[in-house]
């Protein structure tokens, strides 16, 4: 049980970008306290959001003397034996250790190496899981962590999946595998992620818990949307999305000397009042920035509105207009979109002939406008595999609509489980209060359209 000098919900956040799921975990009710990440401009970012004297999402407000406000490498920092101390320390006092590793070796929508060194980085989660111990483990990933690699001669097919459920079993976690799609949360995206839980010392097995997870996941889905005042079940198109942030008044970008960005027109939709957050129409949305297509594009994204049914343009079009890029998608206004990667050239805006900015792919990850990017917009050649841009930044990060839903179940399902463990033991007398269910506490008040 936990103590009242004790963090009730408290969480770390490992590989955490610019701080997708950080939001979603705050929106839940969890509560930082601290996070890694290796980048200097998605720390930048999520220190602006989150750690700053001004931050309109201030969290993280126990961060550890010990732990530097600055980026990190995990890897360098798990060879430092101070800091392993120090981790070893905070057994019993974290609920939660949650992270995304890097999914490019997994992803089936990039080169899917077996060998991409940046697959073992989720094995440094699991080193740090064994130094704290918190509670729940959460992990998020894209669904090829799942999928099985092709077996060299002699050995078992096998996935990073199924690896890291056995490890989490070795120390003393029960373990639970869901498939998740972004817009059963309310963003505007057909993203589907895997999320695997695992609970320390859990008192369900696995087969319960899963069913358990699954109804409160479904309850937390409903309270998520409710929350931001969108309708219980519909999904939220492109236009209700991002329908404000298109037609605007061409001004001079704010951050970007010789580029164009546009002013916001009038928000019409539950989706885009709920993003707003304050911002008024005529102001200028940050990383509204428009890209300058050359004639060439231009006349590709033309002709693509002309003649083309929304949707991913076939390779026989792109190829006979003069472009090898084998992916770009006619967004349909009337639609979720699909998943939003870190490419924004792979996106033409459903009204206007252009790719789509980061301010546009933020509203459709479901990041709030008065959520800020920061670092260059966007990064070409090698830099790319070293530096993550604000595109690169908002397409890997997890949608922070999708944490909230799942910060919120799991809310449930550790009271769920608190409640059977003090039911299950003797206790003494005391006076007793009726208990608020998390949704009640967090949710009070707020009617669904």
């Amino acid at each position: 049980m936990t103590t009242l000098n004790e963090p009730r919900f408290s969480c770390i956040d490992l590989f955490a970008g610019c701080g997708g799921l950080s939001l979603g975990l705050k929106e839940a009710g969890w509560r930082g306290l601290f996070a890694i990440e290796r980048d200097p401009m998605a720390f930048e970012t999520l220190s602006q959001n989150f750690l700053t004297q001004d931050a309109p999402y201030a969290s993280f407000e126990d961060w550890p003397t010990w732990l530097p406000k600055t980026n990190h490498d995990i890897v360098t920092l798990l060879k430092n034996e101070s800091v392993r101390k120090h981790l070893r320390s905070l057994r019993g006092a974290v609920t939660m250790m949650a992270g995304g590793p890097p999914c490019q070796g997994f992803s089936v929508g990039g080169r899917r190496d077996g060998a991409d060194e940046r697959n073992s980085l989720v094995y440094q989660m699991l080193d740090m899981v064994d130094l704290v111990r918190p509670r729940i483990v959460l992990i998020e990933n894209v669904e090829g962590i799942a999928r099985r690699f092709i077996a060299r001669p002699g050995e078992a097919s096998t996935s990073v999946a199924d690896a890291i459920i056995e490890r989490l079993s070795d120390l003393g976690y029960t373990s639970i595998f869901n498939v998740l799609d972004a817009s059963r949360f309310g963003a505007p995206q057909a993203r589907r992620r895997v999320v695997i839980v695992g609970i320390q010392n859990c008192s369900i097995l696995s087969g319960d818990l899963k069913t358990t997870f699954d109804d409160l996941l479904n309850k937390a889905a409903v309270a998520v949307r409710q929350h931001w005042g969108l309708h219980h079940t519909n999904s939220v198109s492109a236009k209700e999305a991002i329908g404000d942030l298109t037609g605007g008044t061409r001004v001079a970008c704010p951050d970007s000397p010789g580029f164009e960005a546009a002013v916001y027109t009038k928000a019409t939709s539950a989706y885009a009042r709920a993003m707003r957050r304050g911002q008024k129409t005529g102001s200028i949305p940050n990383s509204h920035r428009f890209s300058k297509h050359g004639e060439r594009i231009q006349a590709l994204y033309n002709l693509a509105h002309q003649t083309q049914p929304p949707g991913r343009l076939s390779k026989a079009f792109l190829l006979e207009n003069g472009t090898k890029k084998d992916k770009k998608v006619l967004i349909d206004a009337s639609a979720v979109v699909s998943t939003i990667t870190t490419h924004p050239d792979e996106f033409i805006h459903y009204a206007e002939p252009r790719n789509i900015t980061v301010r546009e792919m933020a509203r459709l990850q479901s990041f709030p406008d008065n959520f800020h990017f920061y670092g260059r917009y966007t990064i070409n050649g090698p830099r790319r595999k070293l530096d993550v841009a604000r595109c690169s930044q908002v397409g890997n990060a997890v949608p922070p609509l999708l944490a909230e839903g799942v910060g919120l179940a799991l809310r449930n399902l550790l009271d769920l489980l608190n409640a059977q463990a003090a039911a299950a033991s003797p206790a003494p007398t005391a006076r007793h209060h009726p208990k608020v269910s998390v949704q009640e506490e967090i949710f009070s008040g707020i009617v669904a359209d």
